[in-house]
């Protein structure tokens, strides 16, 4: 049984490596995040960034169906426009759907506008298929400041990074992926996956090794509007989650991305 910690790192990464250009991201200074162990309850948010896809994504889901855990798919409009079904598929299985952009936009290139246009955009397509939505918003590649967060707390979304990056974009091996979030996780984390984007079998494959750990240490794996009820935290947030959980010590609260 590995170590417990009652403390959490929460590792930022304000630019993450663009996937899509294979590119390895920079290192980012670590945000630290005290908590209280009895304050927090057992409960972990993985989610999936750059779906639907036909093949991870159902396997995914049959995984969590499997061990009674859900999850948030922040999903592209340029997948959902493919697959549909899949999307509502995520939905039909308990998890959520929450928006990552039309595309995989860069905030620092487009800035608020164009993300706004973006996100319009995956807006209406998913009114239009029915499918129904969080307002939760994931930038890609992690790129956010204040700003953004303001934007878009204005109009009803909360900006989520991440506390345990798996960087399964980078293929980096199963075993890898499974050791990253095992190692790391706690209450309160938010773990960052991909189920679509490349190929993305070791993903699948970690989150078999992974689960069954999870469930029997006691964690429950929940959607993000669980997460935030579950820890007490205000949604929308003023800041990006993750965000310190009710009953923490204020001295400690996250101060949030500044760029």
């Amino acid at each position: 049984m590995r170590a417990r910690k009652w403390w959490e790192i929460v590792g930022v990464a304000l630019l993450v490596g663009a996937f899509m250009a294979g590119t390895k991201p920079p290192p980012a200074p670590p945000l630290i995040l005290r908590t209280q162990a009895h304050h927090i309850p057992k409960v972990i948010a993985l989610t999936f960034d750059d779906g639907p896809s036909p093949k991870y994504t159902q396997a995914i889901l049959s995984l969590l169906t499997r061990y009674h855990a859900h999850a948030t798919f922040f999903v592209l409009g340029t997948e959902v426009a493919q697959w549909p079904n899949v999307a509502k598929d995520i939905v039909k299985q308990g998890s959520v759907v929450a928006f990552h952009g039309y595309h995989h936009v860069n905030y620092f290139h487009i800035g608020v506008g164009g993300v706004t246009q973006d996100l319009e955009r995956l807006k209406a397509l998913l009114k239009k298929e029915k499918i129904p939505t969080v307002p939760f918003y994931r930038p890609p590649y992690g790129n956010s400041n204040q700003a953004l967060v303001k934007a878009m707390s204005r109009r009803g979304y909360t900006v989520t990074l991440w506390s345990i990056d798996t960087r399964d974009w980078a293929m980096p091996g199963t075993s890898f992926i499974t050791k990253k979030v095992l190692a790391n996780a706690a209450p309160g984390s938010i773990v960052l996956m991909h189920d679509s984007g490349g190929n993305r079998t070791e993903t699948v494959q970690a989150l078999a090794a992974i689960l069954p750990v999870l469930k029997s240490e006691g964690y429950q794996l929940v959607t993000l509007p669980q997460y935030v009820k579950d820890l007490g935290l205000k949604a929308p947030p003023k800041l990006p989650l993750p965000a310190t959980p009710a009953g923490s010590p204020s001295k400690h609260k996250a101060a949030g991305p500044v760029i």
